[in-house]
């Protein structure tokens, strides 16, 4: 089993064949997924949101409508481009190149969603990976994480294993769980603020 990050490289080669290699944008899982995650967030309204892992914004246009302002990032600049293009006039969205976690957005977010990208990283880098998103986590913030669950070849993790680690946190309160097949969504509330108690799952 691989160890480490899978690099920028791996991005860029399956940009370069397309615009949208997962079909982001007609694939029925796809649209599921994003419509079971904003509804995830229970009609939230958020301040500055952050969405990791942004590809060509398919999901960051969505979750633009519940934030009054919402960065979006990607390790490839290829996708960032087809987002910035897509959204030219959409107010509040902005993308940014970030290599996560060895560069990591300024401020502080009272979202944070992270989908289908975190079990790219290696161990070492997603212990770091979750303390910056901790520490730019807003007390009373919510925090997204929206994974496919079956073993990818060359990740170190799998969704399952991503998502526990986060809920093994005791700053962390879970607030929605659904798990299928396919993929999994557990969103969670940093302690600061009081903390939903109506855990529900679907």
């Amino acid at each position: 089993m691989k160890n480490d990050t899978i690099d920028k490289k791996y991005f860029d080669d399956m940009y370069s064949v397309s615009n949208d290699p997962w079909n982001f944008t007609g694939s029925p899982y796809e649209q599921e997924k994003y419509n079971h995650t904003i509804s995830a967030l229970n009609g939230k309204q958020f301040n500055n949101g952050l969405e990791i892992g942004c590809s060509i914004g398919v999901l960051t246009n969505l979750l633009a409508a519940h934030c009054s302002a919402v960065l979006g990032v990607d390790i490839s600049e290829k996708p960032i481009a087809v987002a910035r293009e897509r959204m030219i006039d959409r107010q509040g969205v902005q993308f940014e190149v970030l290599d996560i976690p060895r560069q990591y957005p300024d401020g502080k977010f009272d979202l944070i969603v992270v989908s289908e990208v975190a079990y790219y990283l290696s161990r070492e880098d997603l212990v770091l990976t979750k303390e910056l998103i901790l520490d730019s986590l807003t007390a009373g913030g919510t925090l997204c994480l929206v994974h496919w669950r079956p073993q990818i070849e060359g990740c170190v993790f799998n969704g399952d294993e991503v998502n526990e680690y986060f809920l093994e946190d005791p700053a962390l309160v879970q607030t929605y769980q659904h798990i299928n097949e396919e993929y999994r969504i557990d969103v969670i509330e940093k302690q600061g603020a009081l903390p939903q108690t109506d855990l529900h799952r679907r």
